[in-house]
């Protein structure tokens, strides 16, 4: 309820912002506001923007929910034109922030609609589909068996789940309606309720191999439509199935859902990256640090050049530093003369000169 409440909040928004109030308000009028109608036409604009609600609007207490959360949605918005809310400076600035959002978000669902038709045009291959049904009869692993033995519970072997199944494609044979049939004995939680149709599946779908129906790919492919065959062995039990249409490529408008899903991430990227290239983006505290760490190198004091060695048998010019033999400690006395010139220590200490001698006596 709160998930639906939130959608519907966020598309009554949005609607507001085109400047119509809600959507294109056509087809059968469902219920009015204080005189604002809401329509057949509405709810579709509805499920276009927002595709999670298309399953509540499928049965009747969804659409009533819905119903019920665009009148309450409607009642608050004109009670807030009438109290000036939307003259509101605050208020103003969230719709063009909301507006902003909108129509980017427009923009990226425009160029995913380019790759997805993209992508469909240039893998034909994978919307080649037939329609196919299935009765399903699940039969209990022989471990399975012997567990509910010892709880009393009753679960069918595997020959007993082949006998039934054979029975009732033999009904089928005989004149029966598949989904008839498929609705009074199918174990198919998915399809029992749809008489057992699978919908459209390709010659590898995905969704039928990730359950373990490959079998019943591989004989659907190569029966007619009308044709009913069976039972096939899956991990799931014994299947009898049936062609309802044959191999057709696929609408776009009938596929699109599931290519945008494959390709919105990849497409929502490959857009930024596009726009991101020709775009001059500056953020505030980079360019900052730029202008200062360029003002801190203009100020700074060049380094001073490195000495050279005099030539052999000058001296140095004063200021200068004296080169040293390896392993020598230099000190280095800035603007020395020649009598306080940097001296050259060397790393092991001289002998100490002998004491001179004092003169003799005469």
């Amino acid at each position: 309820m709160k998930k639906t409440y939130i959608a519907v909040c966020a598309i009554a928004l949005a609607a507001i912002l085109a400047g119509c109030g809600k959507g294109p308000s056509s087809g059968k009028v469902l219920v009015t506001v204080n005189g604002e109608k809401i329509t057949e036409g509405d709810l579709d604009f509805l499920s276009q923007i927002n595709p999670r609600i298309q399953s509540q609007l499928a049965s009747p207490e969804g659409k009533q929910r819905i119903l019920d959360n665009l009148v309450e949605q409607d009642l608050l918005y004109q009670e807030a034109v009438k109290e000036g809310v939307n003259r509101d400076a605050d208020v103003k600035a969230k719709i063009d922030l909301y507006r902003r959002v909108i129509i980017a978000q427009s923009l990226v669902e425009k160029d995913m609609e380019k790759a997805a038709k993209k992508y469909y045009d240039e893998h034909q291959d994978e919307f080649k589909k037939l329609k196919l049904s299935d009765i399903l009869v699940k039969f209990a692993t022989p471990d399975q068996l012997k567990a509910a033995a010892k709880g009393k519970e009753t679960m069918r072997s595997e020959d007993a789940a082949l006998k039934l199944a054979t029975e009732l494609k033999d009904r089928i044979d005989k004149g029966e309606g598949f989904e008839g049939v498929a609705k009074e004995a199918s174990e198919d939680p998915l399809t029992k309720a749809r008489g057992g149709d699978l919908g459209l599946v390709s010659q590898d779908d995905k969704r039928m191999m990730a359950r373990g129906y490959g079998p019943l790919l591989e004989k659907a492919y190569q029966m007619k439509v009308g044709e009913v065959a069976g039972p096939i062995k899956t991990q799931d039990g014994y299947h009898v199935i049936t062609v309802t249409r044959g191999v057709e490529v696929e609408p776009f408008e009938e596929a699109k859902m599931n290519i945008l899903f494959k390709v919105r991430g990849d497409s929502r990227q490959e857009l930024l990256a596009r726009l991101k290239k020709d775009a001059k983006i500056v953020y505030a505290e980079e360019a900052g640090a730029k202008k200062g760490a360029e003002e801190g190198a203009a100020g700074a004091t060049p380094p001073a050049a490195e000495a050279q060695p005099p030539a052999a048998g000058e001296q140095p010019a004063s200021g200068a530093v004296k080169t040293v033999p390896p392993g020598s400690q230099q000190i280095v006395i800035p603007g020395a003369t020649k009598t306080g010139e940097a001296q050259a220590t060397p790393a092991a200490k001289a002998p100490a000169a002998k004491k001179a001698e004092p003169a003799k006596k005469k």
